[in-house]
């Protein structure tokens, strides 16, 4: 009989295959694949399930995100709202150029293995919708949305030291941002999608993240450029 893992625990198997625990956090999931077979046999079919997307594309470096968005709000800087939702048109746009060369993730719920030992076959788990938030000095995110889609867990990676907080945003392909709400900055937050806004957080759609102040959130549009944005996708 084999243990069924925690939420926890299968999420820290999906970070160690994506390769993004460093330190403790790593040693802790190398003595928990040794320790436990579930969460190794975990491990190992999100690796397999990488393996294909990394083969997928050649090195390369990633596109100036940053200076194009510099470029973009010094082009925009005296024209009010007008200027900055065409900023984040501009930075949404520019996301799907990064998402291509990214492979994150995070599924928050374990899988078990068949009577006979074996993996399941990869095909089997329903749909998950995920994406990989990635912007300059190595801001990182990874967020996830079950089967459901009634909730989205964003996993904060790292992200800037600041007083500010960040607030998620989605945006569809009319290229207006909709917040989402704010977000922890340490750890992982897990967002109750509004209903009418459940039908945009879906595959091709972008998800972004900005630093706001707490007061009057959730917000109608951001007050600055996102720190991090990132496509999302159905597998």
């Amino acid at each position: 009989m084999t243990d069924e893992l925690t939420p926890e625990q299968a999420a820290l198997a999906a970070e160690l295959a994506l390769g993004v625990l460093e330190g403790e956090e790593r040693a802790e999931a190398l003595r928990l694949s040794l320790a436990n077979p579930t969460f190794a046999a975990q491990v190992m079919e999100w690796q397999q399930r990488l393996d294909p997307l990394s083969e997928a594309f050649e090195e390369a470096p990633p596109p100036d995100l940053w200076a194009a968005i510099d470029a973009r709000l010094d082009d925009n800087r005296n024209t009010g709202e007008v200027g900055k939702l065409r900023l984040w048109q501009s930075a949404a746009a520019l996301s799907g150029a990064i998402a291509a060369s990214l492979a994150a993730i995070m599924l928050f719920g374990p899988i078990s293995l068949r009577e006979d030992g074996a993996l399941p076959p990869a095909s089997s788990p329903a749909p998950v919708v995920i994406a990989q938030l990635a912007g300059g000095d190595g801001t990182l995110l990874a967020a996830s949305i079950g089967p459901q889609s009634q909730y989205l867990d964003i996993r904060a990676v790292a992200l800037p030291d600041t007083d500010l907080t960040p607030e998620l945003w989605v945006i569809p392909g009319d290229g207006v941002p909709r917040s989402l709400g704010l977000i922890a900055s340490i750890g992982t937050t897990q967002v109750m999608l509004p209903e009418r806004l459940r039908p945009l957080v879906v595959d091709g759609a972008i998800l972004a993240v900005s630093l706001e102040s707490p007061e009057g959130a959730p917000h109608t549009a951001p007050s600055a450029t996102p720190i991090a944005t990132g496509k999302i996708s159905a597998i």
